[in-house]
C-alpha cells in the first residue's frame, strides 16, 4: 500500500467510528475524534465497500496506487476499464496499521460537524 493521509482540521488519530450510512451511491461515515468532535466524511459515487472490522482509527488515507480491491471494483463496473476514471480507494487505518474500512468512490468531502 502507498497511502496519503486525508486532510482534517481535528485529525483522525485516536478517533472511533460512530456510524456509517449508505444511500444509493453516497456513503456518509461519522467518526468521533479524540477531542469528542464529530467528523463527517461523505463519499460520492461509491462502487465498493469493504468492512473488515471497525474499531479505533489511527488515520484515514487515500491509496495512491491501484490495489486488487480497486481493480476488482473497476472490473465489476466497466466492461472495458478505461485508462482514466474518477475512482480511488479510501482506507481507514486502525491502531494496528491494518485496514478496517475500505471505500472505492469518486470523491470525498471531510468536515467537522460538532
Amino acid at each position: 500500500m502507498s497511502l496519503r493521509s486525508l486532510s482534517c482540521d481535528v485529525g483522525f488519530a485516536d478517533a472511533e467510528f460512530d456510524q456509517y450510512v449508505k444511500v444509493h451511491s453516497q456513503l456518509k461515515v461519522i467518526i468521533v475524534a479524540w477531542n469528542h468532535m464529530k467528523i463527517e466524511l461523505v463519499f460520492q459515487d461509491v462502487i465498493q465497500l469493504l468492512d473488515q472490522g471497525i474499531g479505533d482509527i489511527a488515520d484515514v488515507c487515500v491509496e495512491t496506487t491501484q490495489t486488487d480491491l480497486l481493480a476488482s471494483a473497476l472490473n465489476n463496473l466497466y466492461e472495458s476499464v478505461p485508462t482514466t476514471h474518477p475512482y480511488q480507494e479510501y482506507v481507514f487505518i486502525n491502531n494496528e496499521d491494518s485496514c478496517s474500512l475500505s471505500i472505492i468512490a469518486a470523491s470525498v468531502v471531510v468536515k467537522v460537524i460538532a
